[in-house]
């Protein structure tokens, strides 16, 4: 393996704590309509793009649920959260990123939100400045579980995937990492790890913290 030069962050769930109360405003939405939403169904949704978690919702419901209007109520409900509870660092972020920059190691976020949700969030703590780059699910042919959003953050920096390493939390975004042949940290979220993501994750570990002495040895 090269020595490593990148270091891509998904966001949701792994850098930012949104992944439960997007739950709860998803849940909202879809049990107004009289259906049942547990957090089984919305794992499947996890690290998905927009176009991806449609079908997702589309299949678990047999197609008796209006997936655009839930959706629409979903980000209004979703944005009420946010505004009265802000965006909450996950913990470990600060100090992953504080060495990460005293090292001088390239680092992105590579996430299935929009390129306008990545900014709002980074914005919101303030974080604009702490990474090299960001890339949305949109920019990309494939969303997670395909690599083509890995793969794509390599070529901006011009780095091979074997000097890159991935910090995730879903499945998805393991399983993309792992076919663009890019080493993952698993960092679970609400997603409980089973034997098989143990086996496709380079490490699993219980924050970002912990990551600081595995990626060191691999500078």
């Amino acid at each position: 393996m090269e020595r490593l030069k990148l270091v891509i962050f998904d966001m949701d769930g792994l850098l930012f704590d949104t992944e439960w109360p997007s739950y709860l405003a998803m849940k909202k939405a879809v049990e107004g309509r009289g259906l049942s939403f547990p957090i089984s169904n919305y794992r499947q949704l996890i690290g998905l793009h927009g176009s991806m978690s449609r079908s997702v919702l589309d299949t678990i419901y047999d197609g008796k649920l209006e997936i655009e209007s839930v959706i629409e109520e979903y980000r209004i409900r979703f944005g009420e959260i946010l505004e009265t509870e802000g965006v909450s660092l996950k913990p470990g972020a600060e100090q992953l990123l504080n060495w990460l920059e005293e090292q001088k190691i390239k680092k992105c976020i590579a996430s299935s939100s929009s390129r306008s949700t990545i900014a709002d969030y980074l914005k919101r703590v303030g974080f604009e400045s702490r990474f090299d780059f960001f890339i949305s699910g949109s920019e990309v042919e494939n969303g997670k579980p395909h690599p083509d959003i890995f793969i794509e953050a390599c070529r901006r920096v011009g780095e091979n995937p074997t000097a890159a390493i991935v910090l995730e939390d879903s499945l998805n975004g393991l399983l993309a990492a792992h076919a663009a042949n890019i080493r993952c940290i698993l960092i679970p979220d609400l997603i409980e790890p089973t034997t098989e993501m143990n086996k496709k994750a380079y490490f699993t570990l219980p924050d970002m913290e912990k990551a600081i002495p595995i990626i060191k040895a691999l500078i």
